[in-house]
């Protein structure tokens, strides 16, 4: 392409992704976001991959319990035909052509358990490449939940401060507005100048606290950092009808992937162990053989020059000594078996505790926010009568300061409070392998 072209290519595209960036913004839900989220994610994607690996070796192991069926062929061409002695005089033998196909059967009827267990080894290797699917799965979902929970937080931040600037403003008004009655001093007036003026560099801050945690977001999704993105959605919503904390152990034991990873690789490990022990046994194989076969100097065998002949049979295979080998591989996969154990009971230890502390941090977020309801509608009250005497001078510039003040903590600690619940309530559900109102159902 002519530099020409390429400059006219770019100057066409640059209106299309200026659209895309200035345009109406990209609308997610928190559902949206986390189906973005799996979409995008790499180690899901990795995941899908190892269980196309496993699904392949399940295949492998089918085929071991099926018969063998091959066919070969073998043509010889006799540059020099060969020589036989017989009673001190050399005989020659054998034609120019020779040709031997042979079709042959093999099926397995003993191997002493080694085919059936190496099958049920594959199957459980893709339960557990399934569980390992969904364990990926898992660990996105909850990233992209705490991270859209991040922006809301953020956003409500913002608003906060916004707000707080707002009241800081309409208070000065208020007071220059006294000030020119010669009810309030210009050292009052000053004093609120200098609360607005630090109201400013907060707002500043949580402003681009938003702008951080929404960068992130996108980031993690993939999409273009200056994209522009709106959540659908809040740190508000109904509590969830949570079970009894025995019944949320049970239920994470029966549904968190990690744990039915790890004991679908326990059992493939027990299945191994069989495995090897199935090479102690001998194996008994059936045969079956047809051969056509032919011999002349001719291009092609005429039908005096060709026979067919076919056989069946039983093979057995002991393996009476194998220098210690059989053993040692069998004592490697009781190892890997007793490791594989371990690993799963380590793993139901480390669910039990991440489901109590989160049981628990749920319930300590959600009282928070309960009682920070209160709180919070006795803090607008409290701004409010505080502001009423200040204008009627019963009240003075630091009392409603310190009002205002009193409100801003507040719904700080109450949005904190919600982004807390939120955040474990979805650490719960991930600890318990399934969403908590499917889980109480």
């Amino acid at each position: 392409m002519t530099p020409a072209l390429l400059l006219a290519a770019a100057l066409a595209a640059a209106p299309a992704r200026s659209a895309q960036l200035t345009g109406a913004p990209l609308e997610l839900t928190l559902d949206q976001t986390v189906a973005l989220g799996v979409k995008q994610n790499l180690d899901v994607a990795l995941a899908e991959e190892r269980l196309a690996y496993f699904e392949a070796q399940r295949r492998q192991a089918l085929g071991a319990a099926m018969p063998a069926v091959n066919l070969t062929g073998l043509y010889n061409r006799n540059i020099q035909k060969p020589t036989y002695f017989l009673a001190g005089q050399a005989i020659t033998a054998g034609m120019d052509n020779s040709m031997r196909h042979v079709a042959s059967l093999d099926q397995y009827l003993f191997t002493g358990g080694n085919v059936s267990q190496g099958l049920r080894a594959a199957q459980l290797g893709v339960k557990a490449g399934q569980a390992q699917r969904e364990s990926a799965r898992k660990d996105v979902v909850l990233a992209a939940k705490r991270l859209f929970y991040a922006v809301c937080l953020a956003s409500e931040t913002a608003a906060i401060q916004r707000d707080m600037l707002s009241l800081a403003e309409d208070h000065l008004k208020t007071i220059e507005e006294r000030y020119r009655q010669g009810l309030d001093s210009d050292l009052v007036a000053l004093r609120q100048k200098v609360e607005v003026a630090n109201a400013k560099p907060s707002l500043s801050a949580a402003r681009n606290g938003e702008e951080l945690a929404l960068t992130m977001l996108k980031d993690s999704l993939g999409l273009d950092v200056d994209q522009p993105v709106r959540l659908v959605g809040s740190l508000e919503g109904p509590p969830s009808n949570l079970l009894s904390y025995e019944d949320l152990q049970a239920a994470a034991l029966a549904r968190n992937p990690d744990y039915q990873a790890a004991r679908a690789q326990m059992e493939q490990a027990e299945a191994i162990l069989a495995v090897q022990k199935g090479f102690r046994w001998p194996w008994l194989t059936a045969h079956a053989e047809y051969q056509w076969y032919s011999e002349s100097d001719a291009d092609w065998p005429g039908p005096k020059q060709r026979a067919t002949s076919s056989l069946v049979g039983l093979r057995l295979n002991y393996p009476l000594f194998t220098g210690g080998q059989t053993s040692a591989k069998i004592e490697q996969a009781r190892a890997q078996s007793e490791q594989a154990r371990t690993v799963m009971d380590k793993i139901a230890r480390s669910i039990k505790v991440e489901v109590k502390r989160e049981w628990l941090n749920v319930g300590e977020a959600w009282e928070r926010a309960q009682s920070q309801e209160s709180a919070l509608s006795q803090a607008r009250r409290a701004l409010e009568a505080t502001e009423i005497r200040y204008r009627a001078g019963q009240a003075s510039l630091l009392e409603q300061n310190d009002a205002t003040l009193a409100l801003q903590q507040t719904r700080l600690i109450s949005v904190n409070a919600l982004h807390d619940y939120r955040v474990a309530l979805a650490a719960l559900e991930r600890a318990t392998g399934a969403p908590v109102e499917e889980t109480s159902r």
